[in-house]
């Protein structure tokens, strides 16, 4: 688990059943240069590439979630011909396995030595992990889940201030994180969370941060009423969904309105009793706006658009099986590009 300062997705790793990270033999971080993962990246200024070349053009094709065979047909594009290459495409395969071999059984250990080595020349820099009962900071199927910390800039833009991994969605675990997040940011509680509708979030939230207003994902709430509610009651023709989504989605709606609508359509569609609508009209002062207009927001609450945009930003650049050092260069490169569009 670490905390680094910069929609959820999941790590996983295909491989061996053998634990990682237990402090492991590695003499250094990733700036080793022996690691393949730092070839010098170099212009294609002759007509014939180098074997070191082709690792180079792997490594950093990586860095976006490229593969070795499409990085192949680039190189082809790139020199002119296949010739050209001095290499052929089982070679950069074998140039793919051999990165993931060099990180095999000290991923986690070149992962934390080279946060350390980051704050030693970055003093703002912030990282935090914690070892497992067996002193292991993950093991080699990871399926560890990523959360990163995501806020509105001054123009409206999404910008990541900090991520994480966890190993469970659980109280304790969110707990760590948001201690965490709140180390990375010196104490400084943000005015504002959102998150999704997860009760062990929900009371992480209310445990570590005293001064934060808490509320829920409008999107995250109305995309479960397929699944709570029955789907004859669903069919578009019935006029359920766009009665709920009258009173829901609506900019100006108050909050008498929004109860006299909700309340209308839970009598017309005969579902006063039901257990999971009751509960979302109790807490609606956590998702309803409504309720809470006095809160900036930046529009980041309402819209689907915002979340899922951020999941397909990071989806672009990383994918569930890579390892830790692999996720951390495509992270960075995410980082960078998040950052140039912002310039």
């Amino acid at each position: 688990m670490v905390v680094v300062v910069g929609c959820r997705g999941q790590e996983r790793r295909r491989g061996s059943e053998s634990e990682t990270g237990c402090g492991g033999d590695s003499d250094g971080g990733l700036e080793e240069k022996e690691c393949p993962y730092y070839y010098e990246e170099k212009r294609v200024e002759r007509k014939k590439v180098e074997g070191s070349d082709g690792k180079a053009y792997v490594a950093a094709s990586g860095k976006v979630n490229i593969g070795p065979v499409t990085t192949f047909r680039m190189m082809k594009e790139i020199v002119g011909g296949y010739d050209n290459i001095g290499a052929s495409k089982q070679d950069f395969k074998k140039f793919h396995r051999d990165l993931k071999a060099y990180i095999q059984g000290s991923d986690a250990q070149m992962f934390v030595d080279n946060f350390t080595i980051k704050k030693l020349m970055w003093s703002a820099f912030f990282f935090d992990f914690e070892m497992d009962e067996d002193y292991c900071l993950c093991r080699a199927l990871y399926n560890m889940v990523f959360t990163p910390f995501t806020g509105v800039d001054h123009y409206k833009s999404c910008i990541t201030f900090a991520a994480g991994f966890i190993a469970k969605e659980d109280i304790v675990s969110f707990e760590w994180l948001f201690i965490s997040f709140l180390k990375a940011m010196g104490g400084n509680e943000p005015n504002c969370t959102i998150t999704d509708h997860d009760p062990a979030m929900n009371i992480a939230v209310k445990s570590v941060f005293k001064k934060t207003e808490h509320r829920f994902y409008m999107w995250h709430i109305m995309k479960k009423l397929a699944d709570k509610v029955e789907k004859s009651i669903m069919q578009e023709e019935t006029g359920f969904l766009k009665k709920i989504c009258s009173c829901v989605w609506h900019l100006e709606i108050e909050p008498v309105e929004f109860e006299e609508r909700w309340n209308k359509a839970m009598v017309e569609y005969h579902l006063e009793d039901h257990e999971w609508l009751g509960y979302m009209y109790k807490i609606r002062d956590k998702w309803i706006p409504a309720y809470f207009r006095d809160v900036f927001l930046g529009g980041i609450m309402r819209t689907t658009l915002r979340s899922e945009s951020e999941n397909n930003f990071f989806c672009s650049f990383i994918n569930p099986h890579v390892s830790l050092v692999e996720f951390y260069l495509r992270y960075e490169a995410a980082s960078d590009a998040q950052r140039h569009t912002q310039g």
